[in-house]
């Protein structure tokens, strides 16, 4: 099989996992369903991934890097990509809000803590071109900033599902901007 084949069925097979594991829940789904809605036999979702464990593995991998792409790839800068990252983030949150949290939490506990701070650093990178000194003038730093704002993001995940309401995007992605409003109120530019 060509590399480039592999990679469309691996991906065939991660779409098809995120779409059941939002529809059935993350325990719930046989290798056998994930392998007909993904168009393959079972034997072909054995082959990319030995257990349900590596495919939710991958899946986060997955998901994190195409954050990090998308960060590296945008011609944004600033605050301008803060906002679009945390945006993308919140579109992916709020179409599949099981699997996500579910992935969040994979995350914030060891699976992909390497990937995660990918997206700090690069978040971090970011608010150093829009700040600068002015952080250390007041005692802050781009670091502790992008720490912050995926705090914000997981705090606004959490809050969602605790107290059992909808992930709407568009209310998400207001409700960010104006936590980072707030959290940036004090920074000088």
């Amino acid at each position: 099989m060509s590399e480039r084949k592999r990679t469309r069925t691996q991906q065939a097979i991660l779409h098809a996992a995120k779409v059941l594991y939002e529809k059935n829940g993350v325990g719930n789904v046989p290798f056998d369903d994930i392998a007909e809605t993904a168009g393959v036999c079972r034997t072909t979702v054995f082959n990319h991934f030995a257990d349900a464990a590596e495919l939710q593995q991958a899946l986060a991998v997955a998901e994190i890097g195409e954050l990090i792409e998308f960060g590296e790839e945008s011609k944004l800068k600033g605050l301008a990509l803060i906002h679009a990252l945390m945006g993308k983030l919140i579109d992916d949150t709020a179409n599949y809000p099981r699997v996500m949290a579910r992935l969040a939490n994979a995350t914030i506990l060891g699976g992909e803590s390497g990937r995660v701070s990918e997206i700090e650093r690069l978040i971090t990178r970011q608010f150093e071109q829009e700040f600068g000194e002015s952080l250390a003038n007041n005692g802050g730093s781009a670091a502790l900033l992008a720490q912050m704002t995926m705090g914000l993001y997981y705090g606004q995940v959490n809050h969602q599902l605790a107290f059992g309401l909808p992930f709407e995007a568009e209310q998400m992605r207001k409700q960010m901007r104006v936590m980072l409003g707030l959290l940036l109120s004090g920074v000088r530019r």
